[in-house]
C-alpha cells in the first residue's frame, strides 16, 4: 500500500514515496560503503557493492526499501501481488538474486538507469536457492530514476523482469503498470489535463488504481519546481495527500492497521536522503558528505517524538 512519485526540476529530479505497512516495524536510514558484502546471491556467493549508497531499511538490516547511490541513481520498492511472479529455480548463466536484494544490488552496482536496463537480461529472480531451499523473495516491483530524469518501472511478468518507460512518474501497487496506464487514459485526457475537474472527479479512494490516478494528477499539475529544495517541498506536499493515518485501514489478517510509517524523498543531483516519520513533522536530511567514515557501514535513527518549536 505504498505510493511513489518523481518530480523534475531544472538540474535533476527527486523521487519520493510513502511507506504504508500493515504490521509493526522499525525502520532507519543506513549508509553502505563501497566493497561491502551486503548479501549473497542464490548460489551462495557474496555480493559486493561497487558504489556508496544511502537508503532506508527495516530493523537495521541491509536490504534497502528505497535509496540513492553516489551517482544519483534512485530506486524504491513497492508491494506487487500476483501468482507465480518469480521463478522457483536459479539459472546458472545469470546473476541469481532474491527480490529482497534486487534494489540494493541495483543501487550498489549501476550508475544510471541506462546501465540498469542494459544489464537487466542478466538478472534472474528466484524464490529458491541453488539447493532448492526457499528464500525470502517478496512480491515486489521497482521504480528507478537518475539525474537525466529518466524514470522506469521494473515488474515481474511470466517469471521474468520487464522494464517499462514511466513518463507518468508514479508507481503504486497491483495491478500491473500497463493496467494502470489504461485506467488513467480512460479517466483523463492526458493532453488536456486543465479541463479536468479534480475537486469533483478525482478518485478519493486509497486502492492502488485510485492512488495512481490521484498521484499522477497531483504531480503533473503541481507548480513547476525550479530548484531541488522546491522539488523536495513539493514532493512532501503531494505525498502528504497520499498518506494513510493510523486506524484508517483495518487489516484483519494481521489484527493491525495499515498506515503510513514514513515519507521519504531522494535528490538525484545532490545525492540526498530526506525522511520524516508519521509521528514527527520534522524532515531529516542525510548526504554522503555527512558520513564520517566512508569505509564503514553506518546506521542512523530518527527522532519519532512529536516536535514543535517556539516562535521567537
Amino acid at each position: 500500500m505504498c505510493t511513489g512519485i518523481k518530480i523534475n526540476y531544472k538540474d535533476g529530479c527527486v523521487m519520493g514515496r510513502t511507506m504504508d505497512y500493515e504490521i509493526p516495524l522499525n525502520y532507519n536510514p543506513i549508509y553502505l560503503p563501497k566493497n561491502y558484502n551486503f548479501s549473497n546471491d542464490l548460489r551462495g556467493k557474496p555480493l559486493y557493492s561497487q558504489y556508496k549508497t544511502l537508503g532506508i531499511c527495516f530493523e537495521n538490516q541491509d536490504p534497502l526499501k528505497d535509496g540513492v547511490n553516489e551517482y544519483g541513481l534512485i530506486g524504491i520498492t513497492n508491494a506487487f501481488s500476483g501468482f507465480n511472479l518469480y521463478s522457483n529455480e536459479i539459472k546458472s548463466e545469470k546473476i541469481n538474486l532474491s527480490s529482497l536484494d534486487y534494489l540494493t544490488y541495483a543501487l550498489a552496482n549501476y550508475k544510471s538507469v541506462d546501465e540498469l536496463i542494459e544489464d537487466l537480461p542478466n538478472i534472474h529472480i528466484s524464490t529458491k536457492d541453488y539447493k532448492g531451499k526457499n528464500v525470502i523473495s517478496p512480491d515486489f516491483h521497482f521504480m528507478f530514476a537518475d539525474s537525466t530524469k529518466r524514470c522506469i518501472i521494473i515488474e515481474p511478468k511470466k517469471r521474468e523482469l520487464k522494464c517499462y518507460e514511466n513518463p507518468y512518474d508514479v508507481m503504486t501497487n497491483s495491478p500491473g503498470f500497463e493496467s494502470h496506464v489504461r485506467r488513467l487514459n480512460q479517466l483523463l485526457d492526458l493532453e488536456n489535463l486543465e479541463d479536468f475537474n479534480p475537486s469533483k472527479h478525482l478518485p478519493g479512494g486509497y486502492d492502488p488504481i485510485s492512488r495512481f490516478i490521484k498521484a499522477f494528477y497531483l504531480t503533473k499539475m503541481n507548480v513547476k519546481s525550479n530548484t531541488f529544495k522546491e522539488a523536495l517541498s513539493n514532493s512532501y506536499n503531494i505525498m502528504g495527500a497520499m498518506t494513510m493515518p493510523n486506524g484508517f485501514i483495518r487489516n484483519k489478517k494481521y489484527n493491525h492497521t495499515t498506515y503510513t510509517r514514513y515519507i521519504c524523498s531522494y535528490d538525484s543531483k545532490n545525492k540526498l536522503l530526506t525522511v520524516k516519520s508519521n509521528t514527527n513533522p520534522r524532515v531529516y536530511q542525510l548526504g554522503f558528505e555527512d558520513i564520517e567514515d566512508e569505509n564503514k557501514r553506518q546506521a542512523f535513527f530518527l527522532d519519532t517524538d512529536f516536535i514543535v518549536e517556539k516562535l521567537t
